[in-house]
């Protein structure tokens, strides 16, 4: 049976004294009579009010271990007994208790040791786990240790050291998290409605959006692989922020040009210091054997003063972030795809670079063109990876490029703008290719998985199209009339989910139009699955 006892505590207050208000344990009955005779002893009227604002559930069932569940309403307390009473009436036995004493925190720390270390966004998973621990009052992780002590981490992150902690906090602290604090049974969707609503003040809603990530995957994995029983999952039913941050930044006019000579100056200068510290060597061996942080800094200095002139004499121009630039705009590759290219997945002679690790998960080959190929000679080998630059330098340096370049405020340009610019240029090349590039050609240059993510680049694959039509109407091998319809033949250059696609995804934009145009010059009805087109 399943029984509720009132556990809540016992308020004595005195009107118009607040002062002298105490709250008790209620089970603390000789306190709660001390206190009263005392005030009764001063001429005080004090008066005890039960706050009922904590209920135990006690479940006792033969052959099972009792269970005493707390909650904070009389209501979640009925609503557990009428719950408890229809599953035995199945005959199922539910353990509430470990949802009710492990809080939703303690699930952030387990999926945080446990889980996280096998994905590849571990450090940024953490990051973010620890930053909501701290905002509820919480102790941070040492992710460090986690992925030290984990025994199965993901391919990534074996032999490699997490960076160390800087103590900065680098996101907007809020203190939305505090109901984390709560246990995992008393968490209901609308903690993370009000959770959502404060955040959303903040920060950007695509943040927020990205942090009810990590909370699904812990809910998810609590329920379906740790077991951990509730009534129904809170995760469940959640709306989430809705926000549209597609960026459609094109270089324009001479922005390309500006950026590639700010790229030139940023690896002059680097080129420069790296040479300098070849120069003053010995002056480093002799900095690091000072007493004092004030002597070592003066040695320092003096070498950089005395060696300067004959660096940026003698130094040899390495052309790293220009061929950065180059690379983004020419593969349209991710910037961690990029970073991570090694010489040796790198084939000058077939002119193919072979990306080991992507976004999605599937290695793929990037098509290199001769040009880049040049660009990519030029580069030194006395290290593994082609552009041996961490992500902290590399956002630092494209920071003061494009300060320089003036691609900043209203022409603020990011890294990852470079492969939409990329990818497009692809689509407009194939307009002007014989036969074009259709969305399948162009999902194997970017690697995306899906070609529906692609459909913003299918108004650029029309033209080519139109000429696809062109070519195909006129060739009477490549079409047959039938019940007075024109039809493409089965095999035809061009298929007609091309055209519905291309329409779809076009529809009010030059080329759409002259798809139109074009039918209607022929006077002919696209037939496609039983549906007319155009």
């Amino acid at each position: 049976m399943a029984s509720i006892e009132n556990r809540s505590r016992i308020k004595v207050t005195v009107q118009n004294r607040n002062d002298l208000t105490k709250t008790f344990s209620w089970s603390d009955t000789l306190a709660i009579q001390s206190y009263i005779a005392e005030l009764k002893q001063k001429k005080f009227k004090p008066r005890a009010t039960c706050l009922n604002d904590s209920f135990a559930v006690r479940i006792r069932q033969k052959g099972y271990p009792e269970q005493c569940i707390f909650v904070s309403s009389e209501s979640e307390a009925v609503e557990l007994q009428q719950q408890i009473a229809r599953e035995r009436k199945r005959g199922v036995f539910t353990d509430y208790m470990t949802a009710w004493q492990t809080s939703l925190a303690d699930l952030l720390i387990r999926y945080l040791r446990d889980e996280s270390p096998r994905n590849k966004s571990f450090e940024i998973e953490g990051y973010k786990i620890n930053a909501m621990l701290e905002d509820a009052g919480l102790e941070r992780q040492d992710l460090a240790e986690i992925l030290k002590n984990h025994k199965n981490p993901h391919p990534k992150w074996i032999g490699k050291a997490m960076r160390k902690p800087t103590g900065q906090r680098m996101s907007t602290p809020s203190g939305a998290t505090h109901f984390i604090r709560k246990s995992f049974a008393a968490i209901k969707p609308e903690d993370f409605k009000d959770y959502v609503d404060e955040r959303c003040q903040v920060v950007a809603d695509a943040t927020v959006d990205r942090e009810l990530d990590i909370f699904a995957a812990v809910c998810n994995i609590a329920v379906n692989t740790w077991r951990i029983p509730v009534a129904k999952n809170p995760i469940d039913g959640v709306r989430r922020p809705k926000y549209f941050n597609e960026r459609d930044r094109r270089l324009k006019s001479d922005e390309e040009s500006r950026l590639l000579l700010a790229a030139r100056y940023e690896d002059r200068e680097r080129s420069i210091g790296l040479h300098l510290e070849i120069l003053m060597e010995m002056e480093r061996v002799e900095a690091n054997s000072a007493i004092t942080k004030y002597q070592r800094k003066n040695i320092v200095k003096a070498a950089r003063a005395k060696y300067l002139d004959e660096a940026e004499r003698s130094y040899t121009h390495i052309g790293l972030l220009e061929a950065f630039v180059q690379f983004q705009l020419m593969t349209a590759a991710r910037r961690g795809e990029t970073l991570a290219l090694t010489w040796a997945n790198l084939d000058l002679e077939s002119q193919t670079a072979y990306l080991l690790e992507t976004k999605n998960g599937r290695a793929r080959k990037l098509p290199l063109r001769s040009d880049l190929i040049n660009l990519l000679r030029q580069l030194p080998r006395d290290s593994e990876l082609v552009f041996p630059i961490g992500v902290d330098g590399l956002r630092n340096a494209w920071s003061r490029m494009c300060a320089k370049a003036g691609l900043v405020g209203n022409n603020e340009l990011h890294i990852h703008d470079l492969r939409h610019e990329g990818i497009s240029r692809v689509a407009e090349a194939g307009s002007r290719t014989p036969g074009g590039f259709s969305l399948v050609d162009l999902q194997a240059f970017s690697g995306h998985r899906d070609t529906r993510m692609l459909l913003r680049y299918a108004h650029l694959c029309t033209q080519s199209l139109a000429k696809r039509l062109d070519a195909a109407f006129a060739s009477e091998t490549e079409t047959t009339v039938h019940h007075g319809m024109r039809r493409l033949r089965k095999g035809s250059s061009v298929t007609l989910g091309e055209v519905v696609a291309a329409q779809s995804a076009g529809i009010g934009t030059p080329q759409s139009n002259q798809l139109k145009q074009l039918s209607q010059q022929q006077s002919v009805k696209l037939c496609w699955k039983g549906f007319i087109v155009a």
